[in-house]
């Protein structure tokens, strides 16, 4: 038997050793943790790709067919209030005149009129025949309209009720 006479010492574990254990343990899972996130990824994609051909396979003209009919209507009613409002607004010179030149003790109860014409027919009273004469003579030199009174009748308390036809003149109804 052999006795060795110089004892040898106990081997330590080298630092760099247990480091790179320890690292290459953390890499393996990290590596193992990727590869089941990946595949979870790549089923919910494949999943998701299968859903986006059956809606691309799917016909969807009646649903194209009722967007565009709804669409159709929408339009339809866009024009109908861009109409009136271009109305509105060609007859705002004839009512801010109206307003301008019209009696306090006078009123309209009625209005029909065409902007297109120019012609409007207005049915009003005024507190009396002495303030129906004013008015008249308001109206009388304005050259941006002619008028016409008609119908004149004597109303309850002397109120004298009329009706009056305005023909305005060529190009006012375009100015703002």
């Amino acid at each position: 038997m052999m006795v060795e006479l110089i004892p040898k010492r106990e081997q330590k574990p080298i630092f760099g050793q247990m480091f790179f254990l320890i690292v290459s343990a953390a890499v393996l899972a990290a590596v193992v943790a990727s590869f089941f996130i990946l595949q979870q990824l790549i089923e919910s994609k494949h999943a998701e790709r299968e859903q986006l051909e059956l809606t691309f396979v799917e016909d969807t003209r009646p649903l194209e067919e009722e967007l565009s009919s709804r669409l159709l209507g929408y339009k339809k009613q866009v024009d109908a209030l861009s109409s009136v409002l271009r109305e509105r607004k060609t007859l705002l010179p004839f009512f801010a005149l109206l307003e301008r030149t019209t009696h306090p003790d006078v009123f309209f109860r009625s209005f029909d009129g065409n902007a297109a014409t120019g012609v409007f027919r207005l049915n009003g009273e005024a507190e009396s025949f002495f303030v129906l004469e004013q008015q008249r003579l308001a109206w009388e030199n304005r050259t941006e309209f002619a008028y016409k009174l008609s119908g004149l009748q004597l109303g309850q308390g002397g109120a004298a009720s009329f009706s009056v036809e305005f023909v305005v003149t060529p190009g006012f109804l375009d100015s703002p």
